[in-house]
């Protein structure tokens, strides 16, 4: 199991070595976050002494966002991930109490590495209550999430540029696998302000004041914008997509033609050739001592007749 336990108390940052028996304090803001399997959440949420009903909904398998909160504490899970690239988004439950925030992840799919390192250096202020780190969290997945999006909008773009450059040539299989995993991350950005929009309709509750209730909605409409920009991306792939398959047709349609001009040409030639492979044994043609020639002269005319005719109709287009 990862274990990083921080602790701040007047904008002073400090990492403990352990937090056990340790706890948030009106003057000492806890902040514990855990990596770990089933088993290994089991043993910290009970040495912690989270109450089993909260233990369940923590290690409860569901892949949907959650909210449940009581008088001393607001639970939520939500979806995320590190990069759009990764194959499958990690759920990440946070736990918030009146002066201590736990987040816990089972997964090693995310972690807050970098959020600890900003904290630590001084570059975020102004969090001095568990609401506030929990408000700051949400916010930095909602960063995450623009990154992802913003990459996956670029590799949208290259597409239809290399699309456009190569002619339709770029495989489709690239174009599927591109809007399956942004799909994936679609349905994580939905999960996301879900889990945001039944964070927000908690009724009063002492530690969602009303100015963290107002990040929180700031937080999620800025979630569902780029769920839907996200969405739209999609409909701009399934677009190239139809583009791609209407060029390869083309392009199908042009080597069919051409094989049939090509038949066009050659099977009257076969058919000169076939009647003078006949086995009979009274041919006049083949007495005459120019019917080689001739007959070889007659099938090369005619050849570049029908190729004139048919260049002329326009099937060399």
């Amino acid at each position: 199991m990862k274990q990083h336990a921080v602790q701040l108390a007047h904008g002073v940052y400090a990492e403990l070595e352990d937090a056990s028996g340790t706890r948030g304090t009106e003057d000492e803001l806890l902040w514990l976050d855990i990596q770990g399997n089933a088993e290994e959440l089991t043993h910290f949420l009970r040495d912690r002494q989270i109450p089993a009903f909260i233990r369940r909904r923590v290690l409860s398998s569901q892949r949907f966002p959650s909210v449940f909160s009581g008088t001393d504490y607001v639970l939520l899970s939500v979806p995320a991930r590190r990069t759009w690239e990764q194959k499958r988004s990690v759920s990440i439950t946070f736990l918030l109490f009146t002066h201590e925030v736990i987040t816990l992840c089972r997964d090693d799919g995310y972690n807050f590495a970098g959020e600890r390192k900003q904290i630590a250096e001084g570059e975020i202020s102004g969090i001095h209550s568990a609401s506030g780190l929990f408000v700051y969290l949400l916010d930095s997945l909602l960063e995450t999430n623009i990154v992802s999006f913003i990459q996956a909008r670029s590799q949208t773009e290259n597409l239809s540029a290399h699309a456009d450059n190569a002619a339709g040539r770029i495989s489709e299989r690239v174009i599927l696998d591109t809007r399956r995993q942004i799909n994936h991350l679609v349905n994580q950005f939905e999960d996301f302000f879900y889990g945001l929009a039944d964070l927000h309709a908690l009724t009063p509750h002492p530690m969602l004041s009303d100015s963290v209730r107002e990040r929180l909605r700031d937080i999620r409409d800025a979630q569902n914008h780029v769920a839907k920009n996200a969405l739209r991306l999609v409909g701009r792939l399934s677009e190239l997509l139809q583009h791609c398959q209407f060029m390869l047709q083309q392009q199908t349609d042009q080597r069919l033609r051409q094989l049939t001009v090509l038949s066009a040409i050659f099977m009257p030639l076969t058919l000169i050739t076939g009647i003078y492979g006949m086995n009979f044994s009274y041919m006049p043609e083949t007495g005459w001592k120019y019917g080689y020639y001739v007959t070889l002269a007659g099938m090369i005319w005619l050849a570049v007749f029908l190729w004139i005719v048919l260049k002329r109709k326009g099937w060399f287009r």
